[in-house]
């Protein structure tokens, strides 16, 4: 090549194109000169063209392209109605009626999975006639059985005093106020001046700056943590809490790790690995870390160790959250909770408290309690406040009443520790019972968990708490959501033939205590759960716990 010839300084385009491009430039200037506004579109078109042809080349093929697919569309519906078939207004009558949709619960194929995997639902007790007290009249199995004034050890009504005269007419008065809904969730008209009256009256009641109402009680943990945390928080959790709060931790998308059931030396033990790892990391942002807990253990009834607790919160600097909903109104002297029955100031020694009006208060919901901030936020940031609707306003002045009656006098909270104590004790003594049977529950507790001793359990049911949390474990990882585990089973159905025994020849109702096991995200085992209530009288309750022991001892020795 010749050292004088000259370069091109842009890519060549062929002659064609040009006089083709000219042609329709042309025309399309004459056609949009014509309209409205078309000078603009012509003098973009001119400055794009001579800085960049290819682009208008582009440009040109994406809005040809565009005018195709639309003009299209119409065209492919019509040709899609067109293969439809043409049926009369009989035809789609009768097409209708023959229709049936697939059930949501699939029916049992024959009589053995009926009795295998839904004899649970035939022994869930109606009750009728009245509300729950300590005597009721229910049936079970579709009415297929029917009993009159049982004695009721299966309640968690724990103080009744919703059953007392001037706790019913409150409820009879606000419905003739107020009717018996809420209109929608609490920021939308939901929320009425009864509602605040409550968030007011329980933040006093148990010594903290403020509190925020939910409409269901499961639902508060699930909402409240996920509503504090984010990915890269750190959750230190109890391994025995309850299904509500394993659900919240799976919502936090925090990372999570566990220690022992209620032992302190577990806990540091973790918490200090967690700091050093944390000091090695150098993490560009300081995580938000708390320790989760429950108060009286939904799953055990004992009692988690408070002060030791809060020792390490503020020693590794983490914020301590507690599911208060079986202690508020049964622990302490005057009912307020784990920090009362430890002499300690709520305020300062728990960050977040969630507690439930459907067990010692003897109404509907949930609430939080803690610093104002913390309460604001959830306005906001908490889906079940934020989505799901208000309690019914009778639900929250029957509250406001109660925690008025037990601010005023003690004794139905003292008396029902007394029954909890008497009963606890009982079952604790009895030594034949102990052969058979843990008591897991506290002193404290209104209820008792009786669980098959392990021995027992492996000799029975040739399975124990480790094998079926990994036949869990396996099931969850193969995504098998229909989880049936023969022995777990047979266990189940064992405590269920104590129950019915207990209620044939005592009248008297008890129950197994309630697990979802393909929920279930950590270790568990089958129990038997008696409660008592303030309304029972101590003869009541040990003539009936004679009868329980007696049953159970005799079935176990079989």
């Amino acid at each position: 090549m010749s050292e004088h010839m000259a370069v091109p300084t842009a890519i060549p385009i062929p002659s064609a194109m040009i006089s083709t491009s000219s042609a329709a430039w042309f025309y399309l200037q004459q056609g949009l000169s014509r309209l409205p506004g078309g000078h603009h579109v012509i003098s973009y078109i001119e400055k794009a063209t001579q800085d960049d042809p290819y682009r208008t080349a582009v440009e040109a093929s994406l809005i040809l392209y565009g005018i195709y697919y639309y003009l299209s569309k119409p065209q492919q519906k019509k040709g899609l109605q067109s293969n439809r078939p043409n049926l009369t207004k009989q035809e789609i009558d009768s097409l209708i009626d023959e229709w049936e949709p697939e059930p949501l619960v699939v029916p049992p194929v024959n009589d053995k999975e009926t009795a295998e995997r839904y004899w649970r639902l035939a022994k869930i007790p109606i009750v009728e006639n009245h509300g729950i007290s300590k005597y009721i009249d229910f049936t079970r199995d579709n009415k297929k059985e029917s009993f009159e004034n049982v004695f009721n050890l299966s309640s968690n009504n724990f103080l009744a005093l919703s059953e007392t005269p001037e706790v019913l007419e409150v409820a009879k008065e606000t419905i003739r106020v107020y009717g018996v809904g809420a209109c929608g969730p609490a920021g939308f008209y939901g929320n009425q001046d009864v509602h605040y009256n409550l968030e007011y009256t329980l933040a006093e009641f148990f010594g903290t700056e403020a509190c925020c109402l939910y409409g269901q009680d499961f639902a508060v943990s699930s909402s409240v943590i996920p509503a504090f945390t984010k990915r890269g928080d750190v959750i230190v959790a109890d391994d025995q809490v309850s299904l509500a709060v394993q659900n919240a931790l799976q919502l936090s998308r925090s990372t999570v790790y566990y220690f022992q059931h209620n032992n302190m030396e577990s806990l540091e033990e973790l918490l200090e690995q967690l700091n050093e790892s944390e000091k090695k990391e150098k993490l560009p942002a300081i995580p938000r870390k708390f320790i989760v807990t429950e108060g009286i253990f939904h799953n055990s009834g004992d009692i988690a160790p408070l002060p030791e607790l809060v020792q390490l919160k503020q020693k590794y600097k983490y914020r301590l959250f507690v599911d208060e909903m079986m202690s508020l109104g049964i622990l302490g002297a005057t009912g307020r909770g784990l920090p009362e029955h430890f002499n300690m100031d709520r305020s300062t020694s728990i960050d977040i408290t969630v507690g439930s009006m459907a067990t010692a208060f003897g109404s509907s919901g949930g609430f939080v309690l803690g610093d104002t901030f913390m309460s604001e936020y959830q306005h906001i940031g908490s889906n079940a406040y934020c989505f799901s609707a208000s309690l019914p306003a009778y639900t929250t002045t029957v509250v406001d009443k109660t925690l008025q009656i037990m601010d005023n006098d003690n004794s139905i909270v003292q008396n029902l520790q007394k029954l909890s104590r008497k009963m606890f004790y009982f079952f604790n003594s009895r030594v034949q019972l102990n052969e058979f049977f843990i008591l897991k529950s506290s002193e404290f507790s209104p209820v008792v968990h009786l669980e098959l001793k392990e021995s027992f359990r492996n000799s029975k049911f040739n399975y124990t708490r480790d094998s079926l949390f990994s036949e869990l474990l396996n099931l969850q990882k193969r995504k098998i959501s229909d989880v049936f585990i023969e022995p777990y089973e047979n266990e189940e159905m064992f405590l269920q033939e104590i129950v019915d025994a207990i209620l044939v020849n005592h009248n008297i109702l008890i129950s197994r205590h309630t697990i979802v096991l393909k929920q279930e995200t950590l270790p568990i085992v089958p129990s038997l759960r008696i409660s008592c209530t303030a309304a029972m009288t101590e003869e009541e309750l040990l003539n009936a716990c004679e009868n329980i022991v007696t049953t159970m001892v005799r079935l176990c020795t079989e």
